[in-house]
């Protein structure tokens, strides 16, 4: 007798793949945290302290990092894919991170999402 272990479900494979953390101004934050959390990722509004905190932090599991200054956090590059909100891209800011997608404002939810989707990806 073969034994088929279950399917992971969608919502727990998001959730593996870490939290979005999103720095960004008040209105902007409430909408992609609502837009995000609608398709089952974790979200988490920080400012930029707290943001930079769970980014330095080994036990964070920060999957993907949205943001509109992206400059401020150079120093974790190297480490955390960036989603780049802004209504004009900095080619060079975003030349500086290994793993960046830009979604120029004003954004529709599905540009959003399929940005957080392709940075989230194995």
């Amino acid at each position: 007798m073969v034994t088929v272990a279950p399917a992971e479900s969608a919502e727990s494979s998001l959730n593996s793949l870490g939290t979005v953390i999103v720095v960004e101004d008040p209105l902007v934050s409430k909408l992609v945290r609502t837009v995000l959390e609608k398709r089952g990722y974790e979200v988490k509004l920080a400012g930029v302290a707290e943001a930079a905190d769970l980014l330095a932090s080994p036990q964070s599991r920060v999957g993907v990092l949205v943001t509109n200054a992206p400059d401020t956090f150079l120093q974790f590059a190297d480490r955390v894919p960036l989603l780049y909100l802004t209504s004009a891209p900095n080619l060079l800011l975003e030349a500086a991170f290994r793993t960046c997608r830009v979604v120029v404002k004003p954004f529709v939810p599905s540009d959003l999402v399929r940005a957080v989707t392709e940075l989230s990806a194995p």
